[in-house]
């Protein structure tokens, strides 16, 4: 009997993507196709953080550099540094860095035969180590620094690494031995102390295009000690990045003067993508002149900015003097120049309308696309910050996504007027009512009262917006399960007012 004839593997990819995870691991041993997929999915992603059975088997297999090639994300959280650490001086056993042994060639194919049966717990049989097995730090620092060396194609790269004061920088080897070009995204939830030591690794990542930086305090150091490490150590690191870091993210989980971290950044002549989180409480990112002259040095490059506030500590989630917005207007007032942002997003779940308002002022008029989403925005309230669109301007936004917000012909109206140039819509829809000022109805249940949905559309039949451009409009609920009742109604009924949708 003739076998049938092989498949591309772009067959079998396009196979498996309409497959369960599961079931693709399943077939693995259907052909070597579909093997080479599922070890693939298998081995996509690797998590280091707790010393257990899993992050032993993953150490073993991953010495395999057939294994090892195929992982493209790394999450590190080096507590399991801290765990061998405390049973070592438990147990006061002497720090000797053991040599692992060669594989027979038998024990080879047979590591290689259950490679994912391991996975599923079907290979029984095969090695792995066990978590008892680390008699030292220094044995397993060795060990995991030596297979993270072998990861030659990770391009995503977590490290989580606050508190653990017992551990001091023990981490460091193995957690740069993924610094390498390949690493095109690294995110950093760490304590700014530990910052120094593990930051001057830097310039080994030489293409790194995106940088998301949480940082935290363990409260170790004298205040005066921050400065010093952001000025001294966290600038430079960045610095080093300026040939390729196109997007950099920063939050902080409490309130902390990174003003200087500001001054000492230099340009960056390819970053076009900023995201800051700015603390409610005082002193928000310090001196409000750090921000808006960094904000200055990058207004011909910079295309992106996304704002949010956090609040972890300090005033209260919305102090009565909402210094916030005094803050921002500070920082803006650095901005010497036009900005050419592309695209702006907001998220005003604790960030204030008023500072909301004070951006879109300054940056709408280069603007294409606009998010504002995160709290309900009453009729006022979007008044008050497409007022602030119109002012500055923005005569080039095509895209709108805005919410959540109570859905009435009023807000209809006041869109395709405030807005006429408006390409794509996209509206967060908490309730609907037939009139603004109306209160939505709901009798004891999750859906709103059908009467007030019936009472908008009667309304919107009679109205017509034959030279407003808009050629999309998206509705979905702003909470679960988010798709709107009536979706296909809404559609007929807006390519009815508004002739330019029906068109595409």
């Amino acid at each position: 009997m003739m076998s049938p004839p092989a498949l591309p593997s772009e067959v079998w990819l396009q196979i498996a993507e309409y497959l369960p995870p599961q079931m693709v691991g399943d077939l693995y041993s259907v052909n070597r196709q579909l093997f080479d997929i599922a070890m693939n999915a298998r081995y996509h992603q690797v998590s280091f953080a707790f010393l257990n059975a899993a992050l032993c088997r993953d150490l073993e297999r991953l010495r395999d550099p057939v294994v090892a090639r195929r992982v493209r994300t790394l999450h590190i959280h080096p507590y399991f540094v801290k765990e061998v650490v405390e049973r070592s001086q438990a147990l006061a056993i002497p720090a000797s860095p053991r040599q692992p042994q060669p594989y027979s060639l038998r024990g080879k194919f047979k590591r290689a035969k259950g490679l994912f049966r391991d996975h599923k717990r079907l290979a029984r049989g095969a090695r792995t180590c066990a978590p008892n097995e680390f008699g030292s730090p220094a044995e397993l620092i060795q060990t995991v620094a030596e297979v993270i060396s072998g990861l030659p194609h990770v391009t995503h790269y977590h490290i989580a690494w606050s508190g653990l004061h017992s551990i001091h920088d023990l981490p460091v080897p193995f957690l740069t031995a993924a610094f390498r070009p390949s690493v095109l995204q690294l995110t950093l939830e760490i304590s700014l102390e530990k910052t120094a030591d593990l930051l001057r690794h830097t310039a080994a990542l030489e293409n790194l295009e995106e940088l998301d930086l949480l940082l935290r305090l363990d409260h170790v150091l004298p205040a005066e000690a921050y400065e010093q490490i952001l000025v001294d150590h966290l600038a430079p690191a960045i610095n080093r990045l300026h040939t390729s870091l196109q997007k950099l993210s920063l939050r902080l989980c409490e309130p902390l003067d990174i003003s200087p971290l500001f001054d000492s950044l230099r340009f960056l002549p390819v970053l076009d993508h900023l995201s800051l989180s700015i603390p409610m409480a005082r002193p928000h990112l310090g001196h409000p002149s750090g921000l808006g002259k960094f904000l200055d040095r990058h207004r011909q490059s910079l295309q992106h900015l996304a704002l949010r506030a956090t609040e972890f500590s300090g005033d209260g989630l919305m102090p009565a003097e909402d210094p916030l917005s005094e803050w921002i207007n500070d920082a803006l007032s650095f901005v010497a120049g036009p900005v050419k942002l592309r695209s702006l997003e907001a998220s005003l779940t604790l960030f204030p309308v008023e500072a909301a308002a004070m951006v879109l002022g300054r940056f709408a008029r280069t603007l294409h696309t606009l998010t504002l989403t995160g709290r309900h925005l009453p009729y006022d309230r979007v008044d008050e910050l497409l007022a602030a669109v119109r002012r500055a301007g923005a005569g080039r936004l095509q895209s709108l996504r805005l919410g959540a917000v109570t859905l009435s012909p009023e807000l209809i109206d006041l869109l395709a007027e405030k807005l006429p140039g408006l390409r794509q819509l996209e509206l967060l829809v908490r309730d609907v009512v037939g009139s603004e000022g109306d209160l939505p109805l709901y009798y004891g249940g999750p859906e709103q009262d059908d009467s007030q949905i019936g009472n908008f559309f009667v309304e919107m039949e009679q109205r017509r917006y034959p030279d407003w451009g808009l050629r999309s409009i998206a509705l979905s609920r702003s909470s679960f399960p988010y798709r709107l009742r009536y979706a296909g109604d809404y559609k007929e009924l807006f390519n009815e007012c508004i002739p330019s949708t029906a068109k595409i």
